[in-house]
């Protein structure tokens, strides 16, 4: 199953979960409905309305009174929740108790994670996520959030960080990645507002039966008594909310068990290694505590998690452990282990990875390869970078929420000496220790090898969502004068522009809408040929080969009478208006088309950089990683 597949899938389950959904308030109006007549029968005086029964209190428009305050009810409640979700997967794992870690940590442990994290987004064809650590969870858990790879975060309990050595914990992140690909990560946050009504009703009826006004007392009866029928009430209600939870978690279990089976199939084509998910789980199962947590928030989100975060029930949104154990192990010998001792300096410094504060290279070409049966671009290489002073200070630079900005902006630095300097001088009147800062580095980035630009550029991104939104904004309007300095914007510096605001926007507010205007591909013929004819010309060294490289792209998308565009007519603005509106396209048509492209960049048997961040960028625009590209 490919990205784009799952997606679909998704999207289906998105439809059979809202059609639960109706099916559920539709009991509940029902419910509700009994309830208040109930509650007007015995509360009315039976000496004026002695001829009245049950029946004459459920009057149809008492029922559609009652069901548009309930439905007003719960989407007022969804909307609520909504508010905390729309802000990304780094507000939920706030929410939940998470913290954030900077990329620079001193934490060994937490040291670890990231560059687990960052081997893994490398691996997968997508930058970096924020990654929060719960601290006061002793638990083995952790979850993805976020409604798409623009604003996801990774989550991780102290007590992985623990009680995992790296493959487990490899193991654990590559599931979560696996539910970010496979577009169950924002189902899981529409589960989350749908459901949340629930629990909203609840509290309303232990309001009510907690409640000693006198508001709803009829002066024609005693107080006590009818302050009697409002507990009653405030108790069916807490019984019918109660009793929505309860279905709300029964459809929880049945739409993500088998995703659940699915993230672990997808860690074990990962890593390649089915000892870490396997090892992660019996690890779980050895540990006293499990994956249980004690916010008390985590219960409702539980279906976000790794494993369960409370004693299973009927509806638990996870299978059992043996059952998830014997499908990565099929002759697993029904032991659990013991988790480890937290990880001590000796073992930090025989880590290479955590000493130098990088992904390790050996790690990161094991990964390359399949995630969920789909095919990764496996000719890619982690950059060849010659290790000291140099290339450790860069990307450290990079994973500073200050330094960032140096490193992006270093790698707009102009060659030519007049544009130079007025790039340095809007740096320079926006903050001038930047500027500064920005001067002693540059032979550093003068001794990169263009290889590296993307990788720097991806490490950035986190520690840019670290900033505030204020500081951001004023960085991005920095940026964007600095890359108008010579007054045109090449390719590199829109691949740039794109990847820090396709990233990094929805972390501060600004979310795009999600569109899918296009359905047929013949609509977009125009569009796709000018980015496959883009690609064509800067990877090809003739004519002749340019044509093929163009047409195969043209008929993996099924477009086999499209037309080369000149060479002329490839305008950096022409090509950008042309991804923006391919971005529009249902994601199967995205699937077809990004295919084709990489079809195009690998038609000569290599890829070049460039080639490599105009891909990067172009999967950005049209928010989807680079997989799903299987062939045929």
């Amino acid at each position: 199953m490919n990205f784009y597949t799952a997606q679909d899938q998704a999207r289906k389950r998105s439809r059979l979960l809202l059609l639960l959904f109706v099916l559920l308030n539709i009991a509940l109006v029902c419910l509700i409905n009994l309830l208040f007549a109930w509650y007007l029968w015995v509360n009315d005086d039976p000496l004026l309305q002695a001829d009245r029964v049950f029946l004459d209190y459920l009057s149809w428009e008492r029922i559609l009174v009652v069901a548009m305050a309930i439905a007003l009810l719960l989407l007022f409640a969804a909307w609520l929740k909504w508010l905390d979700v729309k802000q990304g997967g780094g507000a939920v794992a706030e929410q939940l108790g998470g913290e954030q870690v900077l990329p620079l940590t001193t934490d060994i442990a937490e040291r670890r994670l990231i560059n687990v994290v960052e081997e893994m987004a490398i691996a997968a064809g997508v930058p970096v996520p924020p990654v929060y650590v719960m601290r006061r969870e002793a638990g083995i858990n952790a979850f993805a959030a976020g409604l798409g790879l623009t604003d996801a975060a990774i989550c991780v309990t102290r007590g992985a960080l623990d009680s995992l050595n790296r493959d487990q914990l490899q193991g654990v992140i590559a599931h979560e990645f696996s539910h970010i690909l496979n577009g169950d990560m924002r189902l899981n946050m529409r589960l989350l507002v749908m459901l949340h009504g629930m629990v909203f009703f609840a509290e309303l009826g232990r309001v009510f039966a907690s409640s000693r006004g006198s508001w709803w007392v009829d002066s024609t009866k005693s107080r006590s008594s009818s302050r009697g029928y409002l507990v009653l009430l405030g108790v069916g209600l807490m019984v019918v909310g109660w009793c929505g939870v309860m279905a709300g978690n029964m459809i929880k279990a049945a739409i993500s068990r088998q995703r659940e089976f699915l993230a672990d199939a997808s860690a074990v084509q990962f890593t390649r290694n089915p000892e870490g998910i396997g090892g992660a789980l019996k690890v779980i199962g050895g540990s006293h505590v499990q994956g249980h947590l004690e916010h008390p928030e985590c219960q409702e989100a539980g279906h976000l998690f790794f494993s369960a975060v409370m004693p299973s029930w009927l509806w638990s949104t996870h299978p059992p452990l043996d059952v998830r154990i014997r499908k990565v192990d099929p002759h697993w010998d029904g032991r659990y282990l013991e988790p480890q001792a937290s990880l001590s300096e000796t073992k930090a410094n025989a880590d290479k990875a955590i000493k130098a504060n990088r992904p390790e290279k050996r790690v990161l070409e094991g990964l390359l390869g399949g995630l969920a049966g789909v095919e990764l671009m496996t000719d890619y290489h982690a950059p060849e970078v010659v290790a000291g002073p140099l290339e450790d200070s860069l990307y450290q630079l990079a994973r500073d929420p200050y330094d960032a900005r140096v490193v992006l902006l270093g790698l707009l630095i102009d060659g030519d000496q007049a544009i130079r300097q007025r790039q340095l001088n809007l740096i320079d009147g926006e903050e001038h220790a930047l500027a500064d800062r920005l001067r002693g580095r540059f032979e550093q980035f003068e001794q990169l090898s263009r290889a590296e630009y993307l990788a720097l550029i991806e490490l950035t991104l986190p520690a840019l969502k670290a900033q505030s939104a204020t500081q951001y904004k004023a960085f991005k309007r920095l940026l964007l004068q600095v890359v108008q300095a010579d007054q045109q914007i090449d390719l590199f510096e829109w691949v740039l522009y794109q990847l820090v605001s396709r990233y990094c926007d929805a972390h501060f507010g600004a979310v795009r809408p999600r569109e899918n205007r296009h359905k047929q591909i013949d609509s977009l013929a125009d569009e796709y040929a000018v980015v496959i004819s883009m690609l064509a010309y800067h990877g090809e060294s003739s004519d002749e080969v340019t044509l093929t490289a163009f047409n195969r792209g043209a008929g993996v998308a099924g477009l086999y009478i499209l037309k080369i565009v000149p060479r002329s007519n490839c305008t950096r603005e022409r090509f950008s208006a042309a991804v923006v509106e391919l971005a529009a396209a249902t994601p199967f048509l995205r699937q077809r088309m990004l295919k084709g492209m990489v079809q195009v960049v690998r038609h000569d048997g290599q890829i070049l950089p460039l080639e490599r961040e105009l891909m990067t960028a172009i999967a950005a625009v049209m928010e989807s990683p680079l997989t799903g590209l299987d062939e045929d």
